[in-house]
Parts: structure tokens; sequence; C-alpha cells
């Protein structure tokens, strides 16, 4: 009898995890490789012994998440567990292949553009997201990366268009919790969010609210539009004004605060007062005192 077979997936590939050990970390000399700042040289190790797959810490800075939870001591992974190192999120997998021809690796290594900060495999020559062929060649062990770009918010606005094009819900709620934190810490310390990837995860937020048919998402959405003083795409108004007349009502406040804060810095750009006569219009769907 065949023992089952195990692997990592993550980014655009699967990486076998052969029987023995595998070690993830930034350098070169480990099996998976990620040039992440916050990912240290040997970071942590997944060992295969038959049909028991282990993953431990190996005393890195930066810590080892699996199901959103700090590694603590040697944890026996289950498949479909997702596995934190640095910014880098990934799936461990057990059975069969993946029917989807993602290719699968015996090792990997990740880099990220210098162009754009999109993470993705050595093996391209070229970055997927902008064509440029720069690479970081950053060498810092733990701490915050040089960069303002937020890597993790990339991974996870990826994570929610494959999610959403498979109709799992359950997955676009866990994901749209890790966005609402990276955002919020991000604002808290002063940091840039980068407009597309906010905008992209706000129209999933608005969907996921409508399909729900709860406005949660919705006012934490208009919250972070309202703090940042900006108007949502056109499509989030659409699809919140689709909410039921209860809801919809419920999210008039937060959709009068991005209409105060907007006006406050001197109105809507050209480009956005359709979007934002949207927002106006949900606003003056509730009661003007609430």
């Amino acid at each position: 009898m065949s023992l089952a077979r195990f692997r990592l997936r993550f980014l655009l590939q699967e990486i076998d995890l052969p029987q023995g050990d595998t070690v993830i970390g930034r350098s070169a000399t480990c099996q998976v490789t990620i040039e992440d700042p916050l990912v240290s040289r040997e970071h942590a190790r997944i060992r295969i012994v038959g049909e028991r797959a282990t993953i431990e810490d190996l005393g890195s800075r930066n810590g080892v998440q699996v199901g959103g939870a700090s590694l603590q001591s040697v944890h026996v992974l289950r498949d479909g567990e997702r596995v934190r190192i640095g910014t880098q999120e990934m799936v461990f997998c057990a059975g069969a292949p993946s029917p989807t021809g993602i290719g699968t690796r015996t090792t990997g290594f990740i880099c990220h553009c210098s162009e754009c900060g999109h993470p993705y495999p050595l093996e391209l020559v070229e970055c997927p997201a902008c064509g440029s062929s720069d690479r970081n060649e950053e060498d810092t062990l733990a701490g915050a990366p040089s960069s303002s770009r937020d890597w993790g918010l990339d991974l996870v606005v990826d994570a929610l268009r494959r999610a959403e094009s498979l109709g799992r819900f359950d997955d676009i709620e866990r994901i749209l919790s890790h966005a609402r934190l990276g955002i919020e810490q991000r604002i808290a310390n002063g940091l840039h969010v980068e407009r597309p990837m906010l905008d992209a995860v706000a129209d999933a937020a608005a969907s996921f609210a409508v399909t729900r048919r709860e406005a949660a998402w919705g006012k934490w959405l208009l919250s972070v539009y309202a703090s940042l003083g900006s108007v949502p795409p056109r499509a989030v108004g659409r699809r919140l004004i689709t909410l039921p007349p209860s809801e919809r009502t419920s999210l008039a406040p937060a959709a009068r605060r991005v209409v105060e804060s907007v006006s406050s810095l001197g109105g809507p750009r050209t480009e956005d007062r359709e979007s934002f006569a949207g927002i106006e219009a949900l606003g003056n769907s509730g009661p003007v005192g609430a």
C-alpha cells in the first residue's frame, strides 16, 4: 500500500513534501525558500514520517501560525490546515494531487517584485502582475518590511477572488476577517492602504453582505472609507442598496459619515461623483437622527 501524498499549496504552485524533513525559511539552503523580511533563515520544519505530518517552529523571531493560532509546540498537521509563515499563507494538503492543474515541485522559492511588490515563484522570469523582472533583495531577519507595501493584503485579495469564484462562503468570511485585521492595523499605524487592494476587499465584503442579507460587513467597509476620507467604488454602493430595508436602514449612519468625511476634504473627485451620489442615497435611506 502506497503512503499518502503530502503537499503545501501557495500562490500558483504546489510543493511536494517527501518523507523526512522539509525546512521552510529565507535561506537558499531551505527546501522551501521565501524572500520575506518577516521570515527567519530557518523558520519552520515540516516532518513526514509514514502517514504522519508535523510542523514545528525552529526558534523563529516572528513565529508560525496554524489555523490562526500561534504554534507553541510540535503540531500534527491535518488536511486543509492553513499555515502562516511571515506574510505567506499556505495550505497543507494530504491525499490525491490537486485537480486544478497546479504544478508540483519538491522545492520552492518565492520572491517579491521590486516594482509592484507582488509575490511570485522565482522560476517565473517576470512578475505576473506588472511584467517587471526586478526582484527585491532584502536581508532582514525580523521586524517590519522596509517597504510600506502590504504583501499579505495581495495574497488576501487573490484568495478572496478564488473563494468567490468557487462560492466558498465560509472561506470568504474567514479571509475577510483576516483582511479586516490587516487593514485596521495599517490604518492604526499610519501606513498607506493601497486603493486597488482596499477596493477589491470592499467589493467582496459588500457582495458577502448582500449574500448573507446582513449589514455588518457593509458597516465595516463604510467605516474604513470614512476614516480615510475616500469614496467606495460605485459597485459597492450598488450592492449595499439592495440589502433588505431594515439592514439598509442600519447602514445609513455609516454612509453619512463617509459623505461628511469626503465633504470635509473638499468633496469627491470628478471620477468619484457618481459613487459619492450612491453613498449619499444610502445615507438618506435611514432616519437622520440614527
